[in-house]
């Protein structure tokens, strides 16, 4: 409802600044988000085969044209920055709705191509491995419930780090975030991000690689030092310069460093028994391999190197943040960095279930167009799961029909799933012509209720048409 709100207000301002747009934009928008949770599609295949199929009174498509949806992502492209603002001011006021805590990662989205256009598509290091095709690099922004705030896209071929200082001013400058708290993965450590973030008076929580610190910091991976704060969880605090350096080790983690070491180190032995014979230029290319094994760099005949195996199991379990703020401890700051896993989780669903991908279009007006259109899909989705996340602890155990099910059972995946099979059905009667929804039961009416939505009445519409015929005429055709 927010959405549709602000996509009105955004909307109609557009419109009265554009009078020659010759279209309604509320409404192609609202149709091509809605369009990405019954089937995302290109959007020639939503303008030949989804329009006609949407109830009339939720979209009106008899003047659209094709080019008017492709025109519609040139808008949003151009409308971005006013349009996510908008979305985060909506319903807020100086007292409530601020943020503290801001969540920030990247992603890249490739091309199933190979021909890089103006200056988004490019190659560069892809997180999908698929080096051979142009992509473009996403930089999302969440807060820490997961609800989207801002996306930026960058050149396929940016570095990560580079990303960060322009990330943070575009967000200070945007949103009002009551105190600045960023936190980011290694990967955008570096002393000149973390002056960013400095210069518009903010605070970090980024994670660091400390192995090649072991040799001048050898108490990072003395246990002793450490003081356990929880069964599994043990933190020791150092300093980083004139920051803050939180280090913990856990056991949870130890167990899955030693996993993946294991199965990196039977792939290699399963190579090493290969019968065909290795060399050291042709075994792997891997630097995660390479590094347990020895011989590579004299030509003899690769061998795994078990010094360089104890020397890995010791940092097992072993993780730093690097931090400047003051007034939280240790486990409290490393807890507020493992919500980073909200990030990715929004990117699996924008992949995933939102099918960001494959991108249709070679243009970057309409790359961003396109996900713009998919970051409203993507914000839609949120809200629904947060609110479903709220409403878990309302469920206490107590006797529910059998028709609904445990709200802790629901996710949104499985809410948008089922609400694409409520239909509306066009049904003629003579004179007249009657939608009639179908059922609304089991997750869909748990939706309902969670959001506090009125379930439509059973009977939608009544239209007086001119009959085909004098006798009595049914049609079943089905609409969404």
């Amino acid at each position: 409802r927010i959405l549709r709100q602000v996509v009105e207000e955004w909307g109609a301002r557009l419109e009265r600044e554009h009078p020659k747009l010759e279209f309604s934009l509320r409404e192609v928008v609202f149709a091509l988000v809605a369009a990405r949770f019954v089937r995302p599609t290109s959007k020639l295949a939503v303008y030949e085969q989804m329009l006609e199929r949407f109830y009339p009174d939720v979209l009106r498509p008899d003047d659209l044209e094709l080019h008017h949806l492709y025109r519609a992502l040139d808008v949003l492209a151009a409308g971005k920055e006013d349009l996510e603002t908008s979305l985060f001011m909506h319903g807020r006021d100086l007292f409530s709705g601020q943020v503290d805590v801001i969540l920030y990662d990247l992603t890249t989205l490739r091309f199933e191509s190979t021909r890089e256009t103006e200056e988004l598509r490019r190659f560069g290091f892809s997180k999908e491995k698929r080096n051979d095709c142009t992509q473009v690099v996403l930089g999302l922004v969440v807060d820490p419930e997961g609800v989207p705030l801002g996306f930026e896209v960058y050149p396929g071929n940016t570095v990560e780090g580079k990303t960060l200082v322009d990330i943070v001013h575009k967000m200070r400058d945007k949103f009002r975030v009551r105190r600045f708290i960023f936190v980011a993965d290694r990967g955008l450590l570096s002393k000149a991000n973390l002056d960013a973030i400095r210069s518009v008076e903010g605070e970090f929580i980024v994670g660091m690689r400390i192995g090649g610190l072991a040799k001048r910091r050898p108490e990072l991976y003395d246990r002793s030092r450490f003081q356990q704060v929880a069964d599994g969880l043990e933190v020791f605090e150092t300093t980083f310069g004139d920051d803050r350096g939180i280090v913990t080790w856990s056991r949870d983690r130890a167990l899955r460093d030693e996993k993946v070491r294991n199965d990196i180190l039977e792939k290699i032995r399963a190579k090493l028994r290969a019968k065909k014979k290795v060399s050291a230029k042709t075994f792997v290319s891997n630097t995660n391999y390479r590094f347990f094994l020895k011989g590579l760099d004299r030509g003899e005949t690769p061998a795994l190197d078990d010094a360089k195996i104890a020397q890995a199991a010791k940092k097992d379990g072993f993780f730093a943040i690097v931090t400047n703020l003051r007034d939280k401890s240790g486990e409290e700051l490393f807890a507020q960095y493992k919500e980073l896993w909200r990030v990715e989780d929004v990117f699996g669903e924008l992949k995933g279930t939102l099918k960001a991908r494959p991108v249709f279009h070679w243009r970057d007006r309409r790359i961003l167009g396109h996900l713009t259109m998919c970051f409203l899909a993507l914000l839609c989705e949120a809200h629904v799961t947060r609110a479903l996340r709220r409403n878990r602890d309302d469920y206490d155990g107590r006797a529910v029909r059998d028709d609904i099910i445990a709200p802790r059972q629901l996710s949104a995946v499985t809410i948008f799933r089922e609400l694409a099979e409520v239909r509306a059905i066009p049904v003629s009667i003579g004179r007249q012509r009657l939608w009639v929804r179908t059922d609304i039961r089991g997750h869909v009416a748990v939706l309902f209720q969670r959001l506090g939505l009125r379930i439509p009445p059973k009977l939608l519409k009544r239209d007086d048409v001119v009959a085909q015929s004098a006798d009595l005429a049914i049609s079943t055709q089905d609409d969404s």
